[in-house]
């Protein structure tokens, strides 16, 4: 073989990786919880990415929220709720999302180091799990079935 052939027989296809890989790509639009729930049915089938608070994920519950703010009050609720308070407390009307196992129920594993602050989870939006908007499913919602998650920041920082 000689050089020439050396060089195009290697050279054209990392020529053609690198131009496709180095394009302008535009920059990946961020979602936040708000922003989707009103738009779960639009959003259906859809690959997005989404910003929130993660505060806990485990088991039969992994709730995405929009603040920490409102993380601590539906937590303040659960545990009156579970306490059987009277009057019974009101159920917080705020969005948030329920995420989803992950395709070998491996994403709780995933999410532990971010729990307690503030992610961006990357996956499908589905409306499974909703019915009129509110959601329906009474163990572990699925509104957002994970493919990967990274650390986020607060929306004051934004």
């Amino acid at each position: 073989m000689t050089r020439a052939s050396r060089v195009r027989s290697v050279g054209l296809p990392l020529l053609l990786f690198f131009g496709t890989s180095c394009g302008s790509a535009e920059p990946e639009k961020i979602l936040t919880v708000e922003q989707v729930v009103p738009r779960i049915d639009e959003l259906n089938g859809q690959t997005v990415s989404v910003a929130g608070y993660l505060s806990n994920c485990g088991g039969y519950d992994c709730p995405l929220f929009r603040n920490k703010g409102d993380a601590d009050e539906w937590h303040r609720f659960m545990v009156a709720a579970r306490a059987g308070a009277h009057p019974r407390p009101a159920v917080p009307d705020q969005p948030m999302l329920g995420i989803g196992s992950g395709t070998d129920f491996d994403f709780d594993a995933q999410a532990a180091p971010f729990t307690n602050s503030y992610v961006v989870i990357t996956g499908t939006i589905t409306n499974i799990c909703r019915f009129e908007g509110r959601p329906a499913c009474t163990d572990r919602d699925t509104d957002l079935r994970p493919a990967a998650i990274r650390a986020g920041s607060s929306p004051v920082s934004r």
